[in-house]
């Protein structure tokens, strides 16, 4: 079984909400899984073993929700070395807005750079469209869970 770590922001508190309730089927198949709303660059070398699983949304123009802003800038920075690591990519929008998830595909890029791997497709909940965000990545999650294992 898997050591998770979730890392968790938004403005309004859906990501962390669909959080709780992805880390909520994780344990119920076995894992063992962390969520951290309040995420800092130390959390990212934590524990080498842990898989990370970020879940956040976007706000104002394309924009990472300030929780993260540190995580992202050490990323970006290339402060973080994540070579062989896992993670994988919850990024809540709304696609009305031109710049629809646009901070899920920043943080997959950095993570790219940082050297860590994705585990699966990255999980784009529009809330035009979704309207149960934790129901709908509880379902992705457990699509993900089984391709980390392989």
């Amino acid at each position: 079984m898997a050591i998770i770590q979730m890392l968790a922001g938004s403005v309004n508190g859906t990501a962390e909400k669909t959080a709780h309730a992805v880390a909520h089927v994780l344990r119920h198949q076995g894992h063992e899984v962390r969520v951290n709303d309040e995420p800092g660059p130390r959390d990212l070398l934590h524990d080498r073993n842990e898989v990370l699983l970020f879940c956040y949304s976007t706000t104002d123009q394309g924009e990472l929700p300030r929780q993260l802003h540190s995580v992202f800038y050490a990323l970006d920075d290339q402060a973080v070395d994540l070579s062989g690591r896992y993670y994988g990519v919850i990024a809540l929008g709304d696609s009305g807005y031109q710049y629809f998830a646009q901070a899920g595909f920043l943080m997959e890029n950095a993570f790219y750079t940082a050297g860590a791997k994705r585990v699966g497709d990255v999980c784009t909940l529009d809330s035009r469209r979704i309207t149960n965000h934790p129901l709908a990545a509880a379902h992705w999650a457990n699509e993900w869970v089984t391709r980390l294992a392989s």
